[in-house]
């Protein structure tokens, strides 16, 4: 029952069909006896910031989970980041304090590794290819990183978004042989698409050439609707361990309702 003590909570992103936190979290409040519902708002980037004004100003608003292509926006708006989403310069989740101060973290890194490696122990000792700088391929390059991988590749159609997290991990995890790259899977045994290909499966490009899928891969895709992407249904066809997007955002939801308070 929605009544004037409900509080609301936005899932956003641009665009916003394939969003599947809502159908997620809503069970997730009822079961706990929790006042509160998540309905899905669709902003542009353009609009973004006029919206996130507004959303400052709903004193019954709880919070907001943001999806692509708006964290790295979400998290310069914020009034205030943890440490995890100033390292990555991106926020996907948003505490509204009873001020009106907008509080941010990043939840994509810690909820695709516990959701689709197994908590990074399926990384250790990969050599690794992010497709995708975004804010997603930021979380996901430093928690593979975070993991122990071997190498870690990262390819973007922006090569200099690219080299800029490149130098970002070098300058935390020195150790570690990282590059910006083209999108080649030669030498590659964990490869990971960040980006939003495959949300449109019959217009979408292809994130990698499927061609050089092998069976010794474990590939991910972080998109969740369609379940299986065209990447994903490519790599179950070369014999590839295949992990789904569903997972990083099912070990996402009790982190996000601790985060926002409940």
């Amino acid at each position: 029952m929605i009544s004037g003590t409900t509080k609301i909570f936005y899932m956003l992103a641009h665009p916003i069909a394939h969003v599947r936190t809502p159908e997620v979290i809503n069970p997730l409040f009822k079961s706990r006896n929790i006042d509160a519902i998540m309905v899905p708002v669709h902003f542009t980037p353009e609009d973004f910031a006029a919206g996130w004004a507004a959303m400052k100003r709903t004193r019954n608003l709880g919070g907001i989970v943001v999806s692509v292509p708006l964290k790295e926006q979400a998290f310069e708006l914020a009034d205030e980041a943890d440490s995890v989403a100033a390292e990555l310069g991106a926020a996907n989740v948003i505490r509204r304090n009873e001020d009106g101060r907008m509080i941010a973290t990043n939840l994509d890194g810690q909820g695709f590794l516990r959701g689709m490696l197994n908590d990074g122990s399926d990384a250790k000792d990969s050599k690794a290819l992010v497709v995708g700088a975004g804010g997603a391929g930021k979380a996901i390059a430093f928690g593979l990183a975070r993991s122990g991988c071997a190498s870690l590749k990262v390819s973007d159609l922006d090569r200099a978004r690219a080299q800029a997290l490149v130098d970002d991990i070098r300058k935390r995890y020195p150790g570690l042989d990282v590059e910006s790259s083209d999108n080649g899977l030669d030498g590659i045994d964990l490869l990971v698409n960040a980006t939003p290909c495959g949300l449109h499966p019959k217009t979408d490009p292809l994130p990698v050439d499927i061609k050089q899928l092998k069976s010794d891969m474990l590939v991910a895709d972080i998109i969740m609707k369609p379940r299986e992407t065209p990447l994903l249904t490519a790599a179950l066809k070369a014999g590839c361990d295949v992990r789904y997007g569903a997972g990083m955002l099912d070990k996402q939801i009790d982190l996000m309702v601790s985060y926002f308070g409940y």
